[in-house]
């Protein structure tokens, strides 16, 4: 099993509490996260695109990096770990995006990815006067596809000529190509959403689970997940791969991992969580803006909480039974508990045998 680092490209983290670090969004923090997470045997490092935050008293993301910049300056000071940043497919041009992604890859071949963001925010574009209307809702897969077809026609032929719904290209150009193919990550949730993943990624973030005290359940939904994934993909003849998205809150014993979590619920910051379930809510779809309005304190991810060993078995358990090929992990304390994740649960887990690195 892979398993990646959801940078702390953000204000807060992916926690919506008081009683979490702050996690100041820096160069340094982000730059020491990901040589820690390479040295440490992990196989990829992720990090989102955000133009607005959600305030309230923790002025919860409303401080952040910008994903394809931050990329550009991890890419060279690393060696094996891969690169993927995010592109939200309203903010940056395809032809754009095509080109910086290419010259990325020129610094770090074979360990450039990009996660496509089809945009579900209304506040974030609107403040850019880049919002097409409430109708997006409906139509961001479409408009993600033609954005795929650019990044691909431009990435394989170095032209893109397309006269399209969202998108008109005539003769395009970008040279240099990319020297090594660049795979896709998506977020696709909803029927629509797992459609296009399988049509245009390579593999595909799942949002479900985070249960360790039913994990029977959380095998069977996932599981079900990944085989309407790869029904879709089969139809076009493709494979595609699962991806679990998980914050960990994890201590020595379950009942010391239960108090910490309820500590950090008890630090909600109410005004924030608000202005976040309002724009999920503008979101009718299935998908992201769901898990966003349920778990709306932790950003919509499934957060496991337990003991190390539990926490160990449990991502075991995924891998070997619903068949994820990766997870990606967020912490409340990207700092310290990236350490106590290399101690205490990456020697525990049998999916990662002889795949973990040591101090840097």
């Amino acid at each position: 099993m892979d398993i990646g680092v959801f940078l702390p490209i953000a204000k807060g983290g992916f926690i919506v509490s008081k009683n979490v670090p702050p996690t100041w969004p820096t160069w340094e923090l982000n730059r020491d996260v990901t040589l820690k997470c390479e040295a440490f045997g992990f196989d990829f490092a992720l990090s989102m695109v955000k133009f607005r935050g959600f305030g309230g008293e923790t002025e919860y993301w409303d401080y952040s990096l910008d994903s394809f910049t931050l990329a550009a300056a991890l890419a060279p000071i690393t060696s094996r770990i891969q690169i993927i940043p995010s592109v939200t497919n309203l903010a940056l041009h395809p032809a754009v995006a095509a080109r910086m992604a290419a010259t990325i890859e020129a610094i770090c071949p074979g360990r450039f990815g990009l996660n496509i963001v089809s945009g579900w925010y209304k506040d974030e574009f609107n403040q850019m006067g880049l919002w097409p209307g409430d109708q997006h809702f409906e139509t961001r897969y479409d408009y993600a596809t033609e954005y795929v077809r650019v990044l691909r026609d431009l990435w394989s032929t170095g032209t893109c000529t397309l006269e399209g719904t969202f998108f008109q290209l005539h003769d395009a150009r970008i040279k240099p190509m990319p020297s090594t193919f660049i795979p896709l990550v998506c977020a696709g949730q909803s029927g629509r959403g797992l459609r296009f993943t399988a049509e245009c990624g390579e593999r595909n973030f799942v949002i479900a689970g985070g249960n360790v005290n039913d994990i029977e359940a959380d095998i069977a939904a996932l599981r079900g997940i990944t085989a309407n994934l790869q029904a879709e993909a089969a139809k076009v003849d493709r494979n595609v791969g699962t991806i679990g998205l998980f914050n960990i809150i994890a201590a020595d014993t379950d009942a010391a991992a239960a108090a910490r979590f309820q500590h950090i619920v008890d630090g909600a910051d109410e005004a924030a969580i608000r202005t976040l379930v309002g724009q999920a809510e503008l979101d009718k779809s299935e998908g992201m803006s769901e898990s966003l309005k349920k778990k709306s304190m932790f950003m919509g991810l499934p957060t496991l909480v337990g003991g190390y060993a539990t926490v160990a078995n449990y991502l075991d358990r995924l891998h070997d039974e619903a068949k994820l090929e990766a997870c990606m992990f967020a912490f409340p304390d990207f700092e310290h508990d990236i350490d106590l994740f290399q101690q205490h649960i990456h020697p525990r887990l049998a999916s990662r045998k002889g795949r973990m690195g040591g101090p840097r």
